[in-house]
Order: C-alpha cells, then structure tokens, then sequence
C-alpha cells in the first residue's frame, strides 16, 4: 500500500465484507462516525493508534514489512467455499456434470 486512497480501499473492503455499519464500529472503537467516514474515504491522514484501532476492529493487523517482501505479499480475499448441493456432488462423483 502506498496511498491513502490504497489504504481507505482496503479498510473499505474488510468493513464491507463484514458488513458492520459505521455507527457500531464507532461504539466499539471509541472513534467518531464522522473519523471512521474520513478514514473510509481516505479523506483523513489518520494517527497511527487510529489506523491500529480501526483495522483492529476490521479484523485486519498494521505491520511493518521490508519492501524487498513487500512485493510478495499480497492480501487477497479468499472467496467463499462454494456449497453444492446433494445431487451435484453426486453427479460430481460419478464424473457428469448437471
């Protein structure tokens, strides 16, 4: 990451998959609504402790890494286990496709 707008994109995609709304991350951050906004819109350069204390909340860890590794390491949300139903994992074991 290396813009606000990188950063907000990712805090902006971690609150959404959890789909928490703003009100109750402010509650349990002890942050204001109108900061949470301006951190989700990378509108505000924000304290480190604010940055910690959102992606804390976000279920997300700050960390510091060499930029020679920085390149391999990349965040990608893992998607959802696809849930088959009782015939198609039938069909599946048979090898035919329904």
């Amino acid at each position: 990451m290396k813009t606000l707008s990188e950063l907000s994109s990712t805090l902006r995609e971690a609150k959404d998959q959890l789909a928490m709304p703003i009100i109750d991350m402010s509650r349990n951050t002890g942050l204001t609504a109108v900061t949470i906004r301006g951190l989700l819109a990378g509108k505000n350069d924000p304290r480190l402790s604010t940055l910690m204390t959102l992606a804390d909340q976000l279920g997300l860890e700050v960390m510091l890494v060499p930029k020679a590794l920085a390149a391999s390491i990349t965040a990608k949300p893992t998607a959802p286990a696809e849930v088959q139903s009782l015939v198609t994992a039938a069909l599946a074991r048979q090898g035919k496709q329904p």
